[in-house]
């Protein structure tokens, strides 16, 4: 795995998260701004966070059945092909200069279509890794998809800051939508063995759709029967309800209590991206070091503290440095959980089961969206945060007693 990135399977697939990642992080950080400055409504963009997700919770098992039988690779072609010709329609709806309505609109409907393109893509990408990479080297190459990741997240915000308000919006669009023909191509470019799920789907639909539901039932069967894959799952997600609409919450309170410019908040967005970015480099000593477990209740509790340090402070710097090491706890979670997954679960049930933990973590994030901008709506952005602290500490002493039940349950059936 030290060559890992010399291999020519590795170099192109690695060219096509970096464009994925630059198209995503651009998006990401523009969106919003654009929402904010058209609305001047913080509830604006939980409804367009929430469409970004509740794809997954409401498509994420079928489709994750789907994928087990598709071909992956085309799966991922496809799905960036969509991505850009949603981006591009967007690119031209903001360039007419339509009036407000019209242009929320079709930011709504793109995000929709894309939401549920997503679904497939994320799902695919995972289970992709699994047919050029070996099961020892998981951790190290998701460390490295998010190392590029969150590398995308740090330089992004610091153009894209400058170039938003210089660079017609329908421009920077278009650029979002480049990146994803250019990520297609790429995957286009690989050379690997077959990735395509035993069965396939033809035949007369209903027998398609009957083969989808029996598919999604085993993994849910499969789930159950294994809690030490269920419980990171049940807890992560509650903790995404809780924190869901953070982003959103501290996007509102920099822009409008703080008086941030957009440089300002593409520079702490840079910041946190550091932190991002940092996590991937000290995950692989913390899963050496300690248990999964372990690594999970800590996380929780340091996201905790720093999340209420956040509302304390006025000061960039300040802001800037809580949310560097939010952020840093955030990828080390995003990646344990995957890791934790790809070690415990075998190949033949990984796409079904990781359509599960894609449906719900993500899904359920449409809920935290929902709750969260609600609570922010009626008490305020800073208030919601501190509610949601006490949530995080009530949810840290649950997966304490659920980790402690299951570990006697291992000691007594040895």
């Amino acid at each position: 795995m030290e060559n890992l990135s010399r291999r020519g399977n590795n170099w192109v697939y690695l060219l096509s998260v970096v464009s994925d990642n630059l198209g995503s992080s651009l998006m990401t950080f523009v969106l919003p701004l654009i929402v904010l400055d058209l609305t001047g409504s913080g509830i604006h963009l939980s409804i367009i966070s929430s469409f970004e997700t509740l794809p997954f919770l409401l498509l994420g098992l079928p489709f994750g059945a789907i994928v087990d039988r598709c071909d992956v690779r085309k799966v991922l072609i496809r799905s960036d092909a969509i991505r850009f010709g949603g981006y591009a329609l967007l690119a031209a709806v903001l360039s007419a200069r339509s009036n407000a309505t019209m242009t929320l609109i079709a930011i709504y409907l793109v995000t929709l279509v894309i939401g549920c393109t997503n679904v497939f893509s994320s799902v695919s990408e995972m289970t992709f890794i699994s047919y050029f990479v070996s099961k020892s080297d998981y951790s190290k190459m998701n460390s490295i998809v998010y190392g590029i990741q969150y590398t995308a997240g740090l330089l992004i915000p610091l153009a894209g800051g400058a170039l938003y308000s210089v660079v017609p919006m329908g421009l920077l669009a278009l650029i979002c939508a480049a990146c994803f023909l250019l990520s297609a191509g790429a995957i286009l470019l690989m050379r690997v063995g077959s990735s395509k799920g035993a069965g396939g789907l033809r035949g007369p639909v209903p027998a398609a759709v009957r083969t989808v539901i029996g598919d999604t039932r085993q993994g849910l069967s499969y789930l159950k029967t294994r809690r030490v894959v269920l419980y990171p799952l049940v807890l992560a997600a509650l903790f995404n309800v809780l924190t869901g609409n953070f982003q959103n919450d501290s996007l509102v309170i920099m822009r409008k209590s703080l008086s941030f410019t957009s440089g300002q908040v593409g520079l702490v967005m840079s910041v946190t991206a550091m932190g991002a970015l940092a996590g991937t480099f000290i995950v692989n000593l913390l899963n050496r070091s300690f248990k999964f477990e372990t690594v999970l209740i800590a996380n929780f509790l340091v996201q905790m503290c720093f999340r209420l340090l956040f509302v304390a402070f006025g000061n960039i710097f300040a802001v800037a440095a809580t949310l560097f090491v939010v952020d840093l706890c955030q990828s080390v979670l995003n990646i344990i959980i995957i890791t934790n997954r790809q070690n415990l679960v075998e190949t033949r049930y990984l796409g079904r089961v990781t359509s599960i933990y894609k449906a719900v973590l993500i899904g359920v994030n449409s809920l935290g969206f929902i709750y969260g901008g609600t609570l922010s709506n009626t008490f305020g952005q800073r208030n919601a945060v501190l509610w949601s602290g006490v949530e995080i500490l009530i949810l840290t002493m649950i997966g304490i007693g659920a980790y402690a039940h299951l570990n006697k349950e291992r000691t007594t059936d040895e």
